[in-house]
């Protein structure tokens, strides 16, 4: 029977609760008070963004991340977008999307396969890289795979295909010592996966070029929309494991340099495609769990938080968490997030862009939070001044070329 009472603006004065990269406005009842956000030190210790759909999750990445490219070059985004949605804004109404950020033209880099900006050529994908294409390869079929290429080059992959396709596994078994038709077929029944579209013969591959924006503060944003959730996969895997790799190389070889890298955030849609514990484990597991030494986090978004590992969910520091109806998931939520024990029936009645949000050690409690329309801080924010000289009027570049061509202007 205790009496409750709402949260005043000078409690929110109290509590600081608005951090670096501001999400939203804290709730208390039906009003709106100060700005919520989450520091620039609880990117490495890892996020999740969690609803069913149509909850807002999709709005709630275009705001994080949207921050993230204002803060550059501190702060810098790699975006999987499994679903074609952030460049536009889809589903955001009215429809804007990151196209729209002042910055979308220095500071954001897209890619995606309908533009035929997402190739990985095969004279690129030496014998290592298997593991992070397929994570169920064996290490007899690494060893094939190593011969091959030492045996053929960098063009081992397509001349294999061809030597197995002429004469089968024992075309492919003249180019080594190996003479395991099983572990020969099982290899080239891999490789003949890898879509033509996606992976040309050629030394070019636009990961290279990610890892080299991203360094430089310039986030990427990568549209796997319309691809087959194999080669969703294979790209997305290969390309997370490339950057966060490179962070990685640096701290080991070059500190001073390391240091001057932005603080990187991997915005994951689908996570839970990749952090089941029912499937094999992939490079999301590794940066969940050991990459935050090399300021490298990790943004897991999903409706179906109960299909994330559970050892991979206690590292997701902040917590982001919408409408979310089915129980499973609810239980999983409230069961395994701190300060959430009692929550279940909120999260079940939350409304559309509405969340709880919390972030440690910077907040140690729940906080209701609305979550800023995305065309709203577009409208807010000031446009960028990219000191470019003032355009000349339209009549007097009319009455230049008139000049130009020998015509008398019309006064």
């Amino acid at each position: 029977m205790d009496r409750v009472y709402t949260t005043g603006q000078e409690d929110y004065s109290v509590l600081k609760l608005a951090g670096d990269l501001e999400i939203g406005r804290l709730r208390s009842g039906g009003e709106v008070l100060g700005s919520v956000g989450v520091s620039f030190e609880a990117i490495p210790l890892m996020m999740g963004m969690f609803g069913m759909t149509g909850s807002g999750k999709t709005n709630c990445e275009l705001m994080l991340n949207a921050r993230i490219i204002d803060s550059s070059p501190r702060t810098v985004g790699l975006i999987f977008d499994f679903a074609g949605q952030l460049l536009e804004g889809k589903g955001i109404r009215p429809q804007r999307g990151l196209r729209d950020h002042p910055l979308f033209h220095t500071r954001i880099k897209y890619y995606s396969a309908r533009e035929k900006k997402m190739l990985i050529g095969l004279h690129t994908i030496q014998p290592q890289k298997l593991y992070t294409f397929f994570p169920d390869i064996t290490r007899h079929q690494i060893r094939l795979a190593q011969k091959l290429y030492m045996k053929l080059g960098s063009n081992w992959i397509e001349q294999s295909q061809e030597a197995y396709g002429r004469d089968g596994y024992k075309g492919v078994a003249e180019h080594t010592n190996y003479k395991s038709k099983a572990v020969i077929d099982a290899l080239m029944l891999k490789l003949s996966s890898l879509s033509p579209d996606l992976f040309p013969p050629s030394s070019y591959s636009f990961v290279d070029d990610v890892v080299q924006n991203v360094s430089k503060g310039v986030t990427c944003l990568v549209d796997i929309s319309g691809i087959s959730f194999e080669d969703q996969h294979h790209i997305t895997c290969l390309t997370a494991s490339s950057v966060a790799f490179h962070y990685k190389r640096m701290w080991e070889d070059d500190f001073e340099e390391w240091k001057k890298l932005p603080t990187l955030l991997i915005t994951l849609e689908e996570a839970h495609e990749f952090l089941d514990p029912e499937v094999r484990k992939t490079i999301f597991s590794d940066i969940a769990l050991t990459y935050r030494k090399y300021r490298v986090g990790l943004n897991a978004v999903t409706p179906r938080p109960s299909r994330i590992n559970p050892n991979v969910f206690a590292e997701l520091w902040t917590k982001v968490i919408m409408k979310t109806e089915l129980r499973r998931d609810r239980d999983y939520l409230t069961q395994n997030t701190p300060y959430l024990e009692y929550s279940d029936t909120e999260v079940k009645m939350l409304d559309v862009g509405e969340a709880l949000l919390v972030s440690e050690p910077k907040i140690r409690f729940a906080v209701p939070i609305k979550v800023t329309h995305y065309p709203e801080y577009l409208d807010e924010r000031e446009k960028e001044d990219y000191g470019l000289p003032e355009s000349p009027r339209l009549s007097d570049m009319e009455k230049r070329l008139k000049q130009l061509s020998g015509q008398k202007p019309v006064l």
